[in-house]
């Protein structure tokens, strides 16, 4: 069940709170975790955010409509200490079923939940590794 406007309600005002959950996953300076937390201390921004997680159920339901599949090559990761690190190959078999086709998964050494931050060098190297595998 959802509760329009619950999680910002809860939320705003207790955005530090919040965010100190997620902060675990990464090795912010604390100049970073500053940043995020003012990009994040107003009940829009915090409803712009919520907006991407109350939207996969209807992207679910637009990769399962999907017949012609996307033809570009695709990389599926995690970081190897990320909590979703186990669920990657059953994230990549139901978006293989519905749409894409060349896709290949792995995990990203030494990064946690957000390799970006954690592995910009890896992260660079694994897009430039597949961007160069793509049709011109």
């Amino acid at each position: 069940m959802e509760v329009p406007g619950l999680d910002e309600k809860l939320v705003t005002g207790r955005s530090a709170d919040f965010l100190d959950y997620f902060f675990q996953f990464v090795h912010f300076t604390t100049r970073e975790k500053q940043h995020y937390m003012s990009a994040y201390s107003s009940a829009a921004q915090l409803h712009a955010a919520f907006e991407m997680y109350r939207a996969f159920p209807a992207v679910a339901g637009f990769n399962a409509s999907e017949t012609g599949g996307i033809s570009i090559q695709l990389f599926l990761g995690a970081g190897e200490h990320s909590p979703f690190a186990k669920m990657v190959p059953l994230f990549a078999e139901g978006l293989r079923i519905n749409v894409c086709r060349r896709m290949n998964t792995g995990l990203i050494p030494g990064a946690v939940h957000y390799v970006v931050e954690d592995q910009p060098a890896e992260v660079a190297e694994l897009i430039e590794r597949y961007a160069a595998t793509q049709p011109e």
